[in-house]
């Protein structure tokens, strides 16, 4: 493969945002791959950036799906008791369709758990 800048040149890495073949010369170190130039660095930069913060937030997704699956199982219960006692068959079908949702909450929290752990190994 030959720079992209330099066709006489051989490339010696690719820019990690475009792709383009770079030599010794055209290769800048963003700190978190090769760039071709300034504005794929700082596009290199803002993705690392980006997949970093993205690793912080995943480590409480659990925890959000578990409060979650709190709440949702509360509101069930109060949907479900009001309506036994108010005889509404429309307002026991909504305390079922929420606990649904605190199920489905409580299996991503334990998904995303899980896929979590394996990251880490």
């Amino acid at each position: 493969m030959k720079c992209f800048n330099h066709p006489q040149a051989d490339a010696v890495a690719s820019c990690k945002y475009c792709f383009k073949g770079v030599c010794p010369e055209c290769a800048k170190d963003s700190g978190a791959g090769i760039a071709c130039s300034a504005p794929c660095e700082t596009e290199i930069k803002a993705l690392h950036a980006l997949i970093e913060r993205n690793k912080r937030v995943v480590a409480f997704a659990p925890k959000t799906h578990s409060r979650q699956a709190i709440f949702l199982g509360l509101m069930a219960l109060v949907f479900l008791v009001y309506g036994a006692i108010e005889q509404s068959v429309f307002i026991i079908a909504l305390g079922v369709v929420v606990v649904v949702g605190a199920a489905v909450a409580v299996v991503n929290g334990r998904r995303i758990q899980r896929i979590s752990a394996l990251d880490r190994l």
